[in-house]
Order: structure tokens, then sequence, then C-alpha cells
């Protein structure tokens, strides 16, 4: 995502098997959020203050009690506004969501949201707020704006970090009261994760309907097939294969007309939808191998080590390494 704030705004980032929470509070703060979009799936619920975006390119306008709900790769953007606001965003791994359905026996294991806002969903909220509740008596946060060696313009992130939540304790030899409270705590935060996100698949998605359409469906046949072919690429491919004459050509569109119809059915342009397709694979990569992160820096493409901290900073709030602490999917 990226991020412009205040240093009235403070922001927690969590994470864990299969998902990462982020919680953001403050007073007098206004974030505008670019067109941009994750490889998860998002469920935001809106505790305090309000927020407009645009998915679809329809205008959203969430209040407190309401819930957002997000496919991945859905481009939107975002909003808050008002003297206090608070919001908890759950983002969930696609692979976590393919496990609950298939336990559950759902007929399709790639279920999709099917409304992008819910109104009034107190219990759905307070599953989540209790989930953030055992995330910080557990678990330090990274905070937001992060902490940096020196304070980088470009970014737009400023210096200050701020320690809460107990720190993690070090491996134990032997089973221990420690070793044992933690286990008890991540068991209690797995339970947590799964209440919230069988809630919101079982409520607002078609896991049990597969036949309703998805919020993510793409209306314009030429523009989803071009989409389909960008997301299959795989990191470091030629120049030539994401080329506009080469989109284009999948596309059976002039490079004017499928411009013009990328850039009113996605939100964004070709260009910035492949790099933020990059970003995604990055992040992946950062939390699910030990891949040295120039290394993953130079396989989605950028050219140096600062290039790609600069970008990916500007795409999660987190630095690489901060991004990879929150630990493996």
């Amino acid at each position: 995502m990226i991020i412009v704030a205040r240093l009235n705004l403070t922001a927690s980032f969590y994470g864990g098997p299969g998902y990462s929470l982020y919680h953001a509070m403050g007073s007098q703060s206004r974030v505008p959020l670019a067109p941009h979009f994750h490889d998860e799936y998002l469920i935001c619920a809106q505790i305090r203050g309000d927020e407009k975006c645009h998915v679809a390119g329809k205008l959203y306008e969430f209040r407190a009690g309401d819930v957002a709900l997000i496919n991945p790769l859905q481009v939107h953007t975002g909003n808050t506004q008002g003297e206090d606001v608070e919001y908890i965003s759950l983002y969930v791994d696609r692979q976590l969501v393919e496990r609950m359905a298939r336990d559950l026996g759902a007929p399709d294991s790639s279920p999709e949201f099917t409304v992008v806002k819910s109104a009034s969903q107190e219990a759905l909220i307070e599953e989540m707020r209790r989930l953030l509740e055992l995330l910080q008596h557990s678990q330090r946060a990274l905070l937001f704006p992060t902490a940096a060696a020196e304070e980088d313009a470009e970014i737009e992130i400023p210096v200050r970090h701020v320690a809460t939540g107990r720190e993690p304790s070090a491996p134990q030899s032997t089973v221990g009261s420690e070793s044992s409270s933690a286990g008890i705590d991540g068991l209690a935060i797995e339970s947590a994760v799964g209440r919230v996100v069988i809630h919101a698949f079982e409520e607002f998605s078609n896991l049990r309907t597969p036949m309703l359409r998805s919020t993510n469906r793409v209306p314009h046949r030429k523009i989803a097939r071009a989409l389909d072919y960008m997301r299959g690429l795989g990191p470091g491919v030629p120049a030539d294969a994401v080329a506009l004459d080469r989109l284009s050509e999948v596309a059976e569109l002039s490079k004017y007309h499928f411009l013009r119809q990328f850039a009113q059915i996605v939100g964004m342009t070709p260009g910035a939808y492949l790099r933020t397709l990059r970003l995604c694979q990055a992040a992946r990569m950062l939390r699910t191998t030990a891949t040295p992160i120039l290394d993953i820096a130079l396989a989605v493409g950028f050219a140096d080590h600062p290039s790609f901290s600069r970008a990916f900073a500007r795409h999660m709030g987190l630095t690489p390494s901060e991004y990879r602490r929150l630990g493996p999917l």
C-alpha cells in the first residue's frame, strides 16, 4: 500500500502463519491510499472515524461498525477522515483460505467475497478485537512509522519507533512454563484467526454457493484476458513479455484502446499494476523463503537493494527486513 502519514497516526503490524494484522489509530489523521492491491484477502473493521474508498470503480463510505471485504489482487483506494480514527485490517493468505474451504467441505476451494461493504457487524468486529488483544499480549509489534537509520523523504515515512507488547521469547531447549505459555498463546491466536476467517467467508463470500459473482470479476473480457496473462508471469520475465505491444496483443486491442480501457476498468495503469504485482511477489518471497533481500530485489526486476527497499516501504509501510520479521506464512 502507498502510505502518506502524519506523526499523530500510529499503526502496529503483527504477523503469523497465514496472516498479517495491521492496527491503525490516531487523532486528526488523514491517510490517503493511492490505487493499490494485495496478494491476500483483506477483512477490515472500521472501529472509529470514517473512510472512503473506491473498489471496482465504485465509491464506498465506511463508518464505525462497518466491515470492508477485499479479494486478492482487487484494486482499491482509501482515505481515512475525521478527528479520531481506528481500524483493524486482517490480511489472509490464500493458502489458509484454501485449507479452511477444504476442511469445511466447501464446493470451491478458492472462494471470493461477493460484497465489499457490510454495515453493523458488531459480532465480527468483536472477534477481530479479540484477535488483536491476543496479538498485543503475545507479540512485539512492528510499529509504524517505521524505524529507520535516517529519515528518507522519498519513502514519506517519518522516523519514529515505539516498542510495545512482549518481547519474543528465546528458543527453549526444554519445555518450561514460558514455552508452554507461548504454545497456549499460539493456539489461541490460531483459533481466533480461524473464527474471523470462517465468519467472514461464511457470510460474505461464495464459499457455499460458487455461482454467486465475486466482486473481483472483470466485466471486460479482453482486459480480463490481459490481467490473467500478467498475473501468470513469474518474476524475472524478459522485458518484451511485459511490453505494451505484447500486452495489447494479448488483449487484442490497439495500444491506445488497451491503455484507456485498462486504466478505466482496473483503476491503475498497466505499468503500475505490473510493479505492484512484483512487490506482491517479493512480499511472499520474504515470508516463505530465506532468500537474501538483494536476490529478491533482483529477481523481481529492481536494479539494487536501495531502490527495492524504497518501493517496498511505500507499498507495505515496512522495510523488507521488517516485513520479514512478521514471520513465515
